[in-house]
């Protein structure tokens, strides 16, 4: 690929109203250092610079004062907690009946791991609403036109979502078990569409949240009160993380083995998020005043 096709790309890296100002200044000066082939060092070093801009933009860099490193910590948290439950929700629909396909005897295990997981979802699903709960009295300081676009971009897909899991939903009934499980082609696109536009909504309420919780102003208890919630969320993440491991070997090749792998590489993605995002917190937190 050419120097100026590839400085095109990486330019991309960086969010639209960056590239509109800096854009063509960056492409000129990647090509004039570079020859005819832009070297892959220097590749790596834009797109590094590309995702920190952008995760500047978003509120989550490392960057900024020790407020802002605090809030980015997280939201950072927050981030994996939304992939963290799109992996839960694949969890439950795999675990679905499991204690039917195993022997009475083998249960024990199985049983308390996916009671510590249960658990686990609550008491992290609790914490988050908490955090939200916080922050909830400082929104009349912002006013609703700041993010708008982002909010009717999550109520569309919202919709779209619910509407297309309902018309599913209505289809099964007419669908004979196998047909339910992968024989109806149709059905089965519908139903991973349904699901894919459900995980768009919640990732697109977690920008929309993103979006605003950047704009609070926020006082030095709220963000230490924050930094012990998203704690304690990273906590229960790990701790599910681990059940969803017990579990699956208690059970062995009684759950299908590809999906589950997906998932749990979800959740792993998801827990490393949010112990990133904790560790950016807390070690902010003393600055903060």
């Amino acid at each position: 690929m050419s120097a100026v096709r590839t400085a095109e790309r990486l330019v991309r890296f960086y969010p639209p109203s960056w590239r509109e100002r800096y854009g063509e200044e960056l492409a000129h000066l990647i090509v004039e250092s570079s020859g005819d082939r832009v070297p892959w060092r220097v590749q790596v070093d834009v797109m590094r610079g590309g995702v920190r801009e952008r995760m500047r933009r978003a509120g989550v860099s490392t960057d900024g004062a020790p407020e802002d490193r605090v809030r980015g910590g997280v939201l950072l948290v927050l981030c994996g907690w939304t992939l963290f439950v799109i992996a839960g929700v694949a969890v439950q629909k795999l675990s679905e009946h499991w204690q039917d396909l195993t022997p009475a005897g083998d249960r024990p295990l199985p049983h308390a791991a996916f009671a510590v997981l249960v658990t686990g979802a609550v008491c992290g699903a609790i914490l988050v609403l908490a955090g939200i709960a916080l922050v909830l009295p400082r929104l009349r300081t912002l006013g609703w036109r700041p993010s708008r676009r982002a909010a009717v971009v999550a109520l569309a897909l919202t919709g779209l979502g619910v509407a297309t899991m309902g018309a599913v939903v209505a289809w099964a009934h007419g669908l004979t078990p196998a047909q339910r499980n992968g024989h109806d082609i149709a059905y089965v696109v519908a139903l991973l569409a349904g699901a894919a536009l459900c995980a768009a909504s919640l990732l697109a309420w977690t920008a929309a949240a993103v979006s605003i919780a950047r704009r609070l102003e926020l006082r030095p208890a709220t963000l230490r009160a924050e930094t012990r919630l998203a704690v304690g969320v990273t906590a229960a993440m790990a701790v599910m993380t681990a059940a969803t491991v017990v579990w699956w070997a208690a059970l062995g090749d009684r759950v299908d083995s590809l999906e589950l792998i997906l998932a749990t590489a979800l959740m792993v993605l998801g827990t490393s998020l949010a112990v990133a995002g904790s560790r950016r917190a807390v070690r902010a937190l003393p600055a903060i005043g």
